[in-house]
């Protein structure tokens, strides 16, 4: 008995001294308390993992992807990484990356339209932006977009950058017509619309194009919608919508198909100045204004209550199969820093996503578009929701139908009016 007492003495003896001595986890928390770098331990494999080789699909025109694989090449070399680029045409990106998530075969980072992150993380398809990024633009973005980039709770995107959609013109061919700007009411849109089809029987009365969603919406906004509207009107059959819509059937075959590509672009300025087209419905960052001097692009107005056109934004999102969290992580914080946003505004004209830049010296003319992007709350939100990619892919086929005159008008108001389910946060 009293052999078997001091065997029980010994082990809990035993216990205690391991309970006292560190472990390797709680010696490492000690050391980085202190500062101390005596000790690193082997890395274990979800950190090999972590410093693997990434790939990241983007959509973007030629120009935009060279620019970013000259950066990526930049980032690789200074942190001894491989990052795959894969660059997707536009008008597939969506269902793209859909599949590829549906499969399982996504890559780690996709940078996507604002409108399909709500879908995308309702989905279980992308990680929280708290999970793997700590730079700036996740909390210092426009409202805008960090809207449509959450969902439960979570932001979901980072932001990159901001492309509002305006209305090109000629002030020359305006004031032919006998208008100083564009019209502001919809009784001057009558009156601009009777005079263009008396002296002009052959030009278009607007190009864009006709399966972009963004720049139908952005037209009938224009031609519909005024100061007096209200905040949430922005999908209602008002008397102003259904003045809006009139017009479009009015000018249905004199709408000039534009593609989305720069030599679309170049055969549509040159007909602005030959007085063939009257309006453009285009992103701002296709418009240089030192090219085309004797066009304009219409500023969106600061003021309470005036309609800005569709403000599309772009943000990267890591995906949920990705087993590299921290490598994209690392890759996504270097390619939305304020640096890189101010070198995409300056060689690709796509504005920031971060308020702070709006307020930099070196960019004073960024100002003004801030005012108008900050406004676009009171006078309006965008939809977000996560059946917004598939309503507006309704829309846009209506449109299309519509607009190539195989689709109905009834049909294209009604899927106009389904995008209020989705109008507001």
């Amino acid at each position: 008995m009293k052999l078997r007492n001091q065997w029980v003495l010994f082990a809990v003896l035993l216990l205690a001294l391991i309970s006292l001595s560190p472990g390797e986890e709680s010696a490492l928390t000690q050391q980085e308390r202190q500062g101390g770098t005596g000790f690193v331990p082997q890395p274990k494999q979800k950190a090999e993992k972590d410093t693997g080789s990434i790939r990241v699909a983007v959509s973007m025109e030629p120009e935009e992807f060279d620019r970013l694989n000259k950066l990526n090449e930049q980032f690789m070399i200074k942190h001894q990484l491989e990052v795959e680029l894969v660059n997707i045409e536009e008008k597939e990106a969506y269902q793209t990356y859909k599949t590829s998530l549906e499969l399982g075969e996504a890559p780690d980072v996709l940078l996507l339209d604002n409108a399909w992150v709500r879908e995308f993380a309702s989905r279980g398809y992308l990680l929280p932006v708290e999970s793997y990024y700590s730079g700036q633009a996740g909390v210092d973005s426009l409202s805008t977009s960090l809207n449509q980039n959450t969902w439960n709770g979570y932001l979901w995107g980072v932001p990159k950058d901001h492309d509002p959609y305006v209305i090109i013109y000629s002030p020359g061919r305006l004031q032919e017509l006998g208008f100083k700007q564009l019209p502001q009411t919809q009784a001057e849109w009558a009156e601009l619309a009777s005079r263009f089809k008396k002296r002009n029987q052959t030009a278009d009365w607007v190009a864009l194009n006709m399966s972009d969603p963004y720049a139908d919406l952005s037209l009938l906004w224009r031609m519909g919608l005024s100061m007096n509207s209200k905040k949430d009107e922005d999908f209602h059959l008002t008397p102003g919508m259904k003045s809006a819509f009139s017009h479009v059937a009015e000018f249905r075959n004199r709408f000039f198909p534009a593609a989305d590509n720069q030599a679309a672009r170049d055969q549509i300025w040159d007909k602005m100045e030959r007085g063939e087209i009257l309006l453009y419905v285009t992103p701002a960052s296709t418009f240089d204004a030192d090219d085309n001097p004797s066009l304009k692009l219409e500023f969106p107005s600061s003021a309470d209550g005036v309609r800005m056109l569709w403000l599309k934004g772009r943000s990267y999102s890591l995906t949920a199969q990705s087993q590299h969290i921290k490598t994209a992580g690392a890759w996504i914080t270097v390619m939305t820093s304020p640096e890189q946003q101010i070198s995409s505004y300056k060689e690709g004209n796509k504005l920031p996503a971060m308020k702070e830049l709006y307020q930099d010296t070196r960019l004073k003319e960024l100002q003004a578009w801030l005012n108008a992007i900050q406004n676009r709350g009171k006078s309006g939100a965008l939809p977000v929701d996560a059946k917004l990619p598939e309503l507006l892919s309704q829309f846009s086929a209506e449109a299309s139908a519509y607009l190539n005159g195989t689709g109905k008008m009834e049909s294209f108001m009604a899927s106009f009016t389904k995008l209020n389910h989705a109008a507001r946060p």
